[in-house]
């Protein structure tokens, strides 16, 4: 009687070890979860332009140019300045939103002289 109730509660320990297994694979390659919450210096190429192209409307919105600024470090691009120009020239070019290259266009004009005048 002790052996039959061992192997019969041996069959809920393997049902339990597959239904673990499965879940694993099922998680990881059928429905990989996804962070939807990533930082700015850790999107793709086209997210980084949209969020540049978000922080140029939102200063031209409201002009709080140290915002704007906090927003760009959080990219960590090596030249801003040059990025932003470059890409309000590929929008232009593209035949993209022309009031979006503008925003980038007013952003880098106001960062440039922010940038180059001497703080007191």
């Amino acid at each position: 009687m002790e052996e039959t109730k061992a192997q019969s509660n041996l069959y809920l320990l393997t049902g339990l070890i597959i239904g673990l297994l499965l879940g694993l694979v099922f998680s990881i390659s059928v429905f990989p979860a996804e962070n939807a919450q990533a930082l700015p210096n850790e999107l793709n190429d086209a997210a980084k332009a949209e969020y540049r192209v978000m922080i140029a409307t939102a200063y031209v919105a409201n002009q709080d140019l140290n915002r704007a600024l906090s927003r760009l470090e959080l990219l960590q691009d090596p030249d801003p300045l040059a990025v932003l120009t470059a890409q309000a020239q590929n929008m232009l070019s593209n035949g993209d939103s022309e009031h979006a290259a503008k925003a980038l266009a007013e952003l880098v004009s106001q960062l440039s002289q922010h940038l180059t005048s001497p703080n007191p």
